[in-house]
């Protein structure tokens, strides 16, 4: 199972993984975000009650990302909260590696080292376990949950001046906030609520990002059933229209598994 790597460490005390620059890990002076070519943002909502279920999708789509980085990679992973100021940053750094392009010549001029390259990736691997540990905590029910506003800080000053190649959302998409109520919000055409976006200066800034959301399709009632298929089709309606004012496409899955 993907989680594997990830159960084994979550007991340990959290310990945060921050942006990478050149003498990180093991001691090397490379700097690997030169590397990378992409970023990806996870979002994590902690706003609402996660069941066994929800809790294993999450850790296996999470492990899925981090397996498809390549060196170089910025992951970052930060929660949404009931307010957006409320927001944690868990993650910002790059997968050790070396350019693939690298020959013998950038390695004797000290460049890049393979070898320490490896042993600062089971150090990344060994911090990031330890920095999604919250997450692996049962979450305290919220009585509002400011999605825009967090998703619009994250992505309007992303991490190294580059902009997300895809974002990941685990939540199930209900805003209620002080700009966007639960009430107003499942009830008012999306057309509507994007306007109340742009007036705010929400929109986010994902030019030709992919969003891919997990986690929508359930209401906030007691038992958490589906939601029904008026306010389904508006609330999605919402969130796709607000990444496609941003410049991104968006699909909404059961797990992230590719």
């Amino acid at each position: 199972m993907k989680t594997g790597w990830m159960a084994a460490g979550l007991a340990v005390t959290l310990i945060s993984l921050g942006a990478c620059s050149p003498g990180e890990g093991a001691g090397g002076t490379f700097d690997y975000c030169d590397a990378g070519k992409a970023t990806s943002l996870f979002l994590i909502d902690r706003t609402t009650q996660a069941d066994a279920t929800d809790r294993s999708v999450m850790m296996e789509s999470l492990a899925t990302v981090v397996d498809g980085l390549d060196s170089g990679d910025r992951i970052v992973v930060a929660t949404i909260g009931p307010h957006y100021t409320n927001t944690e940053r868990l993650v910002n750094a790059c997968k050790p590696g070396c350019p693939e392009n690298q020959g013998a010549v950038d390695y004797m001029l000290g460049q890049c080292s393979a070898m320490q390259a490896k042993a600062d990736e089971r150090v990344f691997m060994q911090q990031l376990v330890r920095a999604l540990e919250p997450v692996t905590r049962q979450a305290e029910e919220a009585p509002t949950s400011d999605i825009v506003r967090t998703i619009a800080q994250w992505t309007q000053n992303p991490p190294g001046g580059r902009s997300y190649s895809t974002v990941y959302i685990f939540s199930d998409m209900l805003e209620n906030s002080q700009i966007l109520p639960w009430r107003t919000f499942k009830s008012q055409p999306a057309e509507e609520s994007i306007a109340t976006v742009e007036q705010y200066q929400l929109v986010p800034d994902v030019p030709g990002a992919e969003v891919r959301i997990v986690g929508f399709g359930r209401s906030h009632d007691p038992g958490r059933p589906p939601l029904d298929p008026d306010t389904d089709l508006r609330v999605r309606t919402f969130w796709s229209d607000y990444f496609a004012e941003g410049g991104a496409t968006t699909s909404f899955e059961g797990a992230i598994r590719d």
